[in-house]
């Protein structure tokens, strides 16, 4: 029962990896991977995958506190309703293409894909990884 509880508020919980084919990408070219689960200590139920394009930028705003913004582009759902056994691994192949209006790659301006492994009644396991996009 210990273990149970300590996974449901993330200790020992599933791990997630998100691997992408490659790190640097064009605007409308489709960004391939895998989302890799790992099993954690206890048996845990994976209701779902969500996968965010996030574009984050800089930018003073008279109705903001803060200058650092973020803005979804984009995202996928992978419905997984399946439990996850201790130490099992699991791939989950995905793609996504980029909006020809999605902004590029500057100083200031990034790009990442947020993973997101919706655990019910747990703390969510993420994983976020930086894309570069070129014209």
């Amino acid at each position: 029962m210990w273990k149970e509880f300590l996974s449901s508020i993330g200790i020992g919980s599933v791990k997630v990896d998100t691997v992408l084919e490659k790190g640097q990408f064009k605007i409308g070219e489709v960004v391939e991977g895998k989302v890799v689960i790992t099993g954690g200590k206890v048996t845990v139920p994976i209701q779902s995958i969500m996968l965010q394009l996030v574009y984050q930028f800089e930018e003073v705003r008279d109705d903001s506190d803060f200058s650092s913004h973020e803005k979804e582009m984009d995202h996928l759902t992978i419905d997984i309703d399946r439990e996850i056994p201790p130490g099992e691994i699991y791939d989950f192949p995905f793609e996504i293409t980029l909006k020809k209006t999605h902004p590029m790659t500057e100083d200031n301006k990034q790009t990442f894909l947020r993973t997101t492994v919706i655990i019910p009644q747990a703390v969510d396991a993420t994983d976020q990884d930086e894309i570069i996009i070129k014209g």
